[in-house]
């Protein structure tokens, strides 16, 4: 054997002797012969001896069979996979037999390991009859000889890919035709949808004719341009485009965007002429629509009142139309710039309009604005207005940011008294405890207002008839409410339904007083059709009727403890101890805190006073909150309580203001309380404490004022009172029972 190489090393060590073909020495001159040639040659091939297929193969078939190989030299047929089996049995038959001469496959995929991995490769792969005369049928074997041909399937395949790839781009270009003009030849080759775009015949256009067969499609009102930019072309070479009308054979009108580029011979004269074609005739209908909208939308915005803006951020370029200046207050002259537009904003609108405007031209925002906002004209006048705007963006660049602009002042005034009214009619409602009903007297529905059904006890929703609703009315009142329905239901009288009466809630069981009001409609035949009202809750009112009279009684009892009061008052101040006009002024200022305690207990229906409330309208008559601290939880005095502590508490202010510390500008007053247990009741513990005035020295005699503070509240409120005339402050602790 001539071959080298691995597979001709392991050929002639392999035992043979244990498979069908033996030894080498007893090998045929044929099967000799046919090994030393697959052995030799670098092409992959490969050779299945005798009836039982035995297997052979050179180096450059062994990648074929991947991690089979070596194991696969020598194997038989039969021990090669059922799938191999049944695809190729039939082939070795015909080949072993005689029968076939041979067959070829073309580009046949096989997985084959390059180096450390695998890839796919394609061969043409032919199978040969291998003479041999001591072979039963004349053929000893089968030849397999295999040539690769991947280069060349990857190249048509890239060729295809790439004529693919021309095509989807022609076609995203929306190209529609392309021709070629041989200059010196005077030929022009087109395909078909040029030719037919220019009335040429296509199979003319595409075996060449002469330039000025395409001419006559051109419109008469471009020919002269379009030969003039041809001229040029040819005359200096290099790209050109330009947009021009086909007039077809039915008369209609087609728009062409052409692009080319003209070549220049060595000579510098004209070559050759190449481009393509689009036709762009429904983008100039959309552009004649667009412009006739745009005259449309002038005329609307000028009827509307709306100015128009156009804004490139890119760029900082601005464009307000006469009527956006005349809204914004801005001169006409004034040169457009996005600090005049913020000047004209009203301060406080101006970071809503930032953000607005900030989200619209940003890539990944919706790209829509829309916003009302106040602008101050130049005037000082404040007017309301709405903008919508749109941008749009090229790649993440807002390149373009458009809208109008309204000047809303008396829409927003309008809905502004609407929202009030609504809102005060909402109040009233709420307010007077408003339900509304509507009876179908034809089919006995009954459709109430969630209100209505509270009113009744009822839950919100449920069926409601007059028969279940009737029973509801309190005993008492069911007499002349039937009496009033009557006289509204009667065709003759059809008087107004209007009744106060009670009703007693079904599942809540609370009385209530109700002011319905209703109507009755009737059809042409007097028959009544629907019944309609309102009713008003007006339990409040009715208790405070009742309450009213109590308080009336009330007063009367009240006026005369007030008199005989002043009369003690007057009494124990109009003495020898002061003077006539000091005696008139104290006299003035114990009117003055009684009436203030009487304002506090009036304000709150004589049912009490909060000490909080006392402390804080004493600190407001006497130096304000700022000279007073108080300090205490929140104690609920009764009415007599209340004025006697407010009497005692005035006291001690007005000597504070004449002599202790509200009579220097840094004196201060602190007024701590608390509630203790007492024996059976509460009992309150309060504590007044001056400091920051001028030194205190006590009194030589004890005047009507600390006489009403110690005696006075001892005997009204069960309790005591001390007052220390301390150097550095009066310091008074009172303590008296909370509902004496």
């Amino acid at each position: 054997m001539l071959a080298r190489g691995e597979m001709a090393d392991r050929v002639r060590a392999f035992d043979w002797s244990a498979t069908p073909l033996g030894a080498i020495e007893t090998w045929s001159p044929s099967l000799r012969f046919a090994v030393d040639m697959v052995l030799t040659t670098r092409l992959p091939m490969a050779l299945r001896w005798g009836p039982e297929l035995v297997l052979i193969y050179n180096d450059a078939y062994a990648p074929a069979l991947a991690e089979r190989h070596p194991e696969y030299l020598g194997v038989l047929f039969k021990n090669t996979s059922a799938d191999f089996q049944a695809s190729t049995r039939a082939l070795y038959a015909d080949l072993l037999s005689g029968a076939s001469r041979g067959f070829v496959f073309e580009k046949l995929p096989y997985r084959l390991m390059r180096t450390d991995r695998q890839e796919t490769a394609w061969f043409t792969v032919s199978y040969s009859p291998v003479p041999d005369a001591t072979a039963p049928h004349g053929v000893g074997g089968v030849l397999i000889s295999a040539v690769e041909i991947t280069e060349t399937v990857k190249a048509t395949q890239e060729l295809r890919g790439v004529e693919e790839r021309y095509e989807l781009a022609r076609e995203a270009a929306g190209v529609v035709g392309a021709w070629e003009w041989d200059v010196k030849a005077n030929k022009v080759y087109a395909d078909a949808r040029y030719a037919e775009l220019h009335g040429v015949v296509p199979e003319l256009a595409a075996a060449g004719l002469p330039v000025e067969a395409f001419k006559p499609a051109i419109h008469p009102d471009d020919a002269d341009r379009i030969s003039a930019v041809a001229t040029a072309s040819l005359r200096a070479g290099g790209d050109f485009s330009e947009e021009y009308r086909l007039v077809q054979k039915d008369g209609s009108i087609r728009w062409i965007y052409t692009r080319g580029r003209a070549y220049l011979a060595a000579d510098g004269k004209p070559a050759r002429n190449t481009g393509v074609i689009i036709d762009i005739t429904e983008r100039k209908q959309v552009e004649a629509a667009l412009a006739a909208a745009r005259v449309d939308i002038d005329l609307a915005a000028q009827a509307a009142g709306m100015g128009r803006w156009d804004h490139n951020p890119s760029k900082g370029l601005r464009y307000w139309d006469p009527r956006a200046r005349a809204i914004f207050g801005i001169p006409p002259n004034a040169p457009p710039s996005t600090s005049l537009f913020e000047r004209a904003v009203h301060p406080s609108d101006l970071p809503a309009v930032r953000a607005a405007v900030a989200a619209a031209v940003d890539p990944d925002g919706s790209g829509l604005m829309n916003l009302e906002y106040r602008i101050v004209r130049q005037n000082g006048a404040v007017r309301w207005v709405e903008v919508f705007g749109r941008a749009f963006f090229e790649g993440e660049v807002c390149v373009r940011f458009v809208g109008v602009v309204s000047d809303v002042t008396e829409r927003r005034e309008a809905i502004d008294r609407l929202l009030r009214q609504e809102e005060t009619l909402r109040l009233a409602v709420d307010a007077a405890d408003v339900g509304t009903w509507d009876h179908n007297l034809e089919t006995g529905e009954v459709r109430l207002s969630d209100r209505c059904y509270a009113m009744f006890g009822m839950s919100p929703g449920e069926p409601a008839d007059l028969t279940a609703m009737l029973p509801l009315t309190h005993p008492a009142d069911v007499q002349h409410v039937q009496e009033a329905i009557e006289r509204a239901l009667s065709p003759e009288l059809r008087a107004d339904y209007a009744v106060e009466f009670r009703v007693i809630g079904r599942d809540d069981h609370v009385e209530r007083w109700l002011s319905a009001k209703g109507k009755v409609f009737f059809g042409d035949n007097g028959k009544p059709l629907r019944f309609v009202g309102a009713a008003v809750n007006i339990t409040d009112r009715k208790r405070a009727e009742l309450h009213l009279r109590l308080l009336v009684n009330e007063m009367n009892h009240r006026v005369k403890n007030s008199l005989a009061t002043i009369q003690a008052i007057a009494a124990q101040t109009f003495t020898d101890t002061y003077s006539l006009p000091q005696a008139k002024e104290a006299f003035a200022d114990r009117l003055v805190a009684l009436a203030e305690a009487h304002d506090l207990l009036t304000r709150e229906n004589w049912d009490g006073a909060d000490l909080h409330a006392v402390a804080e309208r004493l600190a407001a008559l006497h130096g304000g909150a700022e000279r007073f601290e108080l300090s205490g939880p929140a104690v609920r005095l009764s009415p007599k309580t209340a004025l006697s502590l407010s009497m005692a508490l005035h006291e001690l202010a007005t000597n504070a203001l004449k002599y202790g510390a509200l009579h220097a500008p840094s004196g201060r007053v602190r007024i701590a309380w608390e509630v203790a247990d007492g024996q059976g009741a509460e009992r309150l513990r309060l504590t007044w404490t001056e400091r920051d005035g001028p030194p205190v020295t006590p009194p030589a005699q004890r005047g009507f004022g600390t006489r009403l503070i110690e005696r006075g509240l001892a005997a009204e409120l069960s309790g005591s009172a001390t007052i220390d005339f301390r150097p550095e402050g009066v310091v008074c602790r009172i303590e008296a029972l909370l509902e004496a």
